[in-house]
């Protein structure tokens, strides 16, 4: 695709400057050199910001302190367009966003207010890259990120090679240390190299579909033929259920088939007889007698338990009369007080109260006191005596309660008649709404047996999807992609190793050529006992920058021979010098190479001839920026490389008058 980098751009919070703009030439390997803290490693911070990042690396301070907007300028295949995005405010990155359109673009002095959102941009930018609007999972709504559509914001794993990341030995694409990002790049560099088209994509997605709605039919396929063998285990059973209906012509054998079993349904239910005529009346009518049944048992039962609880207290109260006498016997039994005051009386001469002689009439008092205790003796001996009351009275209930239950039982009798009489009414009338219930019941089953007996609706469809499901495994062809995959990185493999020819790697390593995994997202050299190892076990950072540059510049003219390509046509690499800190002569100025004689010089010389040669190859398609220590005395008489500016002796990104007051 092409998309390359024609402009940067900064406005400065204060109006009375001008923005700083930085031009980059398309199709050429541009060069920013300087010193340190000059800003050349926030290049690519402020592309990203500017592309709908989520996140501002943009360094703090100096940058954001004095700046007001960020903003780039790509030209792509038709018009060139303007991104320029507010300065964020503390941890948050902005959404206000300023769009231009055109066939040239005019960068303005001011932004006075945004006119775009984060979202827009992004729409924008998937729209001129033309990623596919398609899930890997088949669904939208998915929590699986790395399975999400792929957007333009995902391709710029394949742009950015920062420094922390262009001599790396354990990642090679820009963000893909988080999980995240990686995976989801795995998950679609099929698709990138054009191993996998739309149509498979389309096929991937509708394959999601089909195997979850296979997978519910087959279900409730299972569970409709357990209801089925159900039906079949019980069907005799209701046919004999049918036959006590009276709407069998003949007895079924016992050993008829499903068929027959249908048949036979069917009949019944296509001959189901009129609706019962079985009057309310009778049933109304002993419902009525049996209410009144219900009172009168109430009152016979009532007087019954009034007559057990007379007779109960009756005898209670006589066996309490009869321990009271008892023990009123015994006192008077065992005291014998008036016979002992009488003997006293004669035959003591004195008091027996005091022992005194001297009560003239004591033996008259003591008469009067036994006349008394007598009296009560003689009261005493009358209750001992349980009264024929009580007996008489027991036998005069004993005698109602017998007629009473007597009377229970009768009513009882014509009770259980009336009800049994009643409940042979219920029943039949039950027997009736049972059987049209049953009919009901039965014809339901009958279709359900009927639809699943040779599969019905679900097996047609199961069919259908079943059919759906093969050409779509035909479409995807599993195979042919992994086929297609191996070819691309065969090919990309092969160009790595012409390059690694050219870089600085030590001699093994430029003999065959290396592996590059899609599934590992990384590259596999082989070792002299034979084996395949990862760049983390590859000695020396030189060796690591050197596989950095080879693959970026194959993979870059591998997405140009593709169709149709969604990949950015330009590639940031920053300090790719930095493990080799070339010592420089600092004698007259002159770009004669002889002035410098470290071999890292020419190490570095060997990038921008590689990236130069990579950029050529393809006619511009692609670009090429690097921001390094490295000046025109190493990279000057390279064709193909454009020296965009020399951020030294006080040039830098931010100008020094912004903030020199």
């Amino acid at each position: 695709m092409k998309f390359q980098l024609k402009k940067l751009v900064i406005w400065p919070r204060s109006v009375e400057f001008a923005p700083r703009i930085v031009e980059f030439e398309v199709g050429k390997v541009n060069v920013i050199t300087g010193g340190s803290r000059t800003g050349k490693s926030a290049i690519i911070p402020i592309i990203d910001y500017c592309l709908a990042s989520s996140d501002c690396n943009i360094p703090i301070d100096t940058i954001r302190d004095h700046a007001s907007w960020y903003g780039v300028v790509f030209q792509t295949e038709s018009e060139e367009i303007l991104i320029c995005r507010c300065v964020p405010e503390g941890n948050k990155a902005s959404n206000e966003f300023y769009l231009l359109r055109g066939e040239a673009i005019s960068v303005p002095p001011v932004i006075n207010a945004p006119n775009e959102k984060t979202d827009g941009v992004k729409n924008i930018l998937n729209s001129i890259s033309s990623v596919p609007y398609f899930s890997l999972s088949g669904d939208e709504d998915s929590n699986k990120a790395f399975q999400a559509r792929l957007g333009f914001r995902d391709l710029m794993a394949l742009v950015f090679q920062s420094q922390d990341l262009v001599a790396n030995q354990n990642i090679i694409f820009y963000k893909t240390h988080a999980h995240e990002h990686r995976e989801k790049l795995r998950n679609w560099f099929p698709y990138i190299l054009g191993a996998e088209n739309i149509d498979i994509l389309i096929a991937r997605q509708r394959m999601q579909v089909v195997e979850r709605r296979l997978g519910q039919l087959r279900k409730e396929l299972e569970r409709a033929r357990a209801v089925s063998n159900s039906w079949m285990s019980n069907m005799l059973g209701h046919i004999k259920v049918a036959d006590e209906y009276g709407l069998l012509d003949e007895p079924l054998s016992e050993n008829c088939d499903s068929e027959e079993l249908v048949n036979v349904a069917r009949s019944i239910i296509e001959n189901i007889p009129d609706y019962s005529k079985t009057s309310m009346d009778n049933v109304e009518r002993a419902n009525n007698e049996i209410a009144r049944l219900e009172v009168e048992d109430e009152n016979i039962s009532f007087d019954i338990g009034a007559a057990k609880k007379r007779l109960t207290d009756i005898r209670r109260l006589k066996s309490g009369f009869s321990g009271y006498g008892a023990t009123v016997r015994k006192r008077v039994d065992r005291l014998h007080i008036s016979q002992w005051l009488e003997s006293v009386s004669v035959e003591s001469s004195g008091c027996p109260a005091c022992g005194s002689r001297d009560h003239p009439n004591s033996a008259l008092e003591f008469k009067k006191i036994s006349s008394a205790f007598k009296i009560y003796e003689e009261e005493c001996a009358t209750v001992s005596e349980v009264p024929t009351s009580f007996s008489r009275e027991e036998e005069i209930i004993k005698i109602d309660l017998e007629a009473a239950l007597e009377k229970k039982k009768v009513h009882q009798k014509r009770f259980d008649f009336l009800l049994s009489r009643d409940k042979k009414s219920q029943e039949e009338f039950q027997r009736k709404r049972s059987m049209f219930l049953f009919l009901g019941h039965l014809q339901s089953s009958m279709e359900t047996f009927e639809r699943l007996s040779d599969g019905g609706e679900f097996q047609n469809e199961i069919d259908a999807l079943e059919k759906e499901h093969e050409e779509l495994l035909r479409t995807m062809d599993s195979k042919a992609v992994r086929r297609r995959i191996e070819a691309a990185t065969a090919i990309i493999s092969q160009q790595i190793l012409v390059y690694l020819k050219i870089l600085d790697v030590e001699e093994k390593y430029r003999i065959m050529p290396p592996e590059f995994s899609v599934k590992d997202l990384n590259i596999r050299v082989r070792s002299n006992d034979g084996h395949w190892h990862f760049l983390a076990e590859v000695g020396s950072a030189s060796n690591w920058v050197s596989f950095h540059i080879a693959l970026m510049c194959s993979l870059h003219e591998y997405f140009l021979d593709q169709e149709a390509s969604c990949v950015p046509g330009f590639v940031i690499f920053d300090q790719p010098s930095q493990v080799y800190f070339p010592k420089l002569q600092r004698g007259e100025e002159s770009k004669d190479n002889s002035s410098y004689k470290d071999e890292d010089v020419d190490a570095v010389k060997s990038i921008f001839k590689t990236l130069a040669k990579s950029v050529l190859a393809s006619k511009g398609k692609w670009q090429s920026i690097v921001l390094d220590h490295a000046d025109a005395g190493i990279y000057g008489d390279i064709d193909g490389v454009h020296e965009v500016d020399v951020w030294r002796d006080g040039v830098k990104l931010i100008p020094t008058e912004w903030y020199a007051q």
